[in-house]
Formats: structure tokens, sequence, C-alpha cells
């Protein structure tokens, strides 16, 4: 019982260092002023139980860049705060990285003069599916389903409608994702 107890201990330090690390790399220095803010110590606390649930290392990057950027100067709004961490907390890495993927098509491909997002996503979609299956081995179908879980999430929005020949699946990173990342 000690020995798994010294491996936790262990595990968890090894969390808390790469959650600091990260922490630390931004331009938002943790002032004490900020330290003795109580909006920013609950997020704070809220964060540290996210990271300490959180076994993938790219995530508890993800979740301290979170809390870093909500605290960088602009109001921040807890409420708004305490949603994003949980959202985040309930994503997979792969989830986060499947929407990271189509925000990056999503730039990479600004919707031209006369065209809709439909038909924007039709140009780059070919791509991301490619995309996706080579940086996380995911197949279309798979693909498919975890999207219908992340339009739960409220992260993703597939397109509706009746176009012209459109036969489903296709859609965007919603407002909500980029408020994640900003």
């Amino acid at each position: 019982e000690s020995a798994l107890l010294a491996q936790l201990n262990r595990y968890r330090e090894q969390q808390l260092q790469i959650f600091f690390d990260e922490l630390g790399s931004g331009s938002v220095p943790l002032t004490e002023e900020l330290t003795h803010d109580n909006d920013f110590l609950h997020c704070y606390f809220a964060t540290l139980r996210a990271v300490l649930r959180s076994r993938r290392h790219e995530k508890i990057k993800f979740l301290a860049r979170l809390l870093r950027g909500s605290f960088d100067g602009r109001e921040s709004d807890v409420d708004e705060y305490e949603e994003l961490i949980g959202l985040t907390d309930e994503l997979s890495l792969r989830e986060l990285t499947i929407l990271a993927i189509l925000s990056e098509n999503e730039k990479a491909n600004p919707i031209r003069e006369s065209e809709n997002e439909l038909q924007r996503a039709s140009r780059f979609w070919p791509g991301f599916v490619a995309d996706v299956e080579s940086k996380l081995g995911l197949d279309e179908e798979l693909l498919r389903a975890l999207l219908v879980r992340l339009q739960r999430s409220g992260c993703y929005e597939e397109f509706t409608g009746s176009y012209l020949s459109y036969t489903g699946g296709k859609g965007r990173a919603t407002d909500l994702y980029l408020r994640l990342t900003r």
C-alpha cells in the first residue's frame, strides 16, 4: 500500500509540474495581487482538480492555457470559466485534437465571396478527414461518431438544411470551442 501511495504522489507531482511549467510559460505573470483574488483562486483550484483527473500531458497543458487565457488582463467571468473547465474536463484529448484540426482547417480556408459555410467546408473536408486519420488513426466512420458526441458538447455544429447534393456529415467548430482556445 505504501508503494502505491508513493507512486501516486510521484504521478501527481509530475502532473502538477507539467501544469506549472505550462502556466509559467505564458505572458501573464502570477502576481501576488492575482493570487489574492477570490475569482482567480476559485478558477485555479477548479483547474487543479481537472489536472489531477487528467492523464494526458497535452490535456494538462491545455488546461493551463485555459486558466492563463482567462486572466490575461481582461474581465473574467467565473461562471463561464466553470463551464469551460467542466467542458474541457469532459472532452477527451482525442476530441480536443479533432476540434483543433477542424479549427486549423477553417482558419486556413476562409469563406470566399458568395460562398456559404458548407461550401467552404466541402473544399477542405477531405483534407480534414485525412489529417484526423493520420494524426489520430481514426477512420471516417469513427470520426463521424465522435463528431456526433462533439455536437452534444456544443463545440461542433453539423450543417443542416436542404443543400443541393449535400448528404450530411460536415460541420464547423462553434464559438464555444473558440472560447476554449482564446
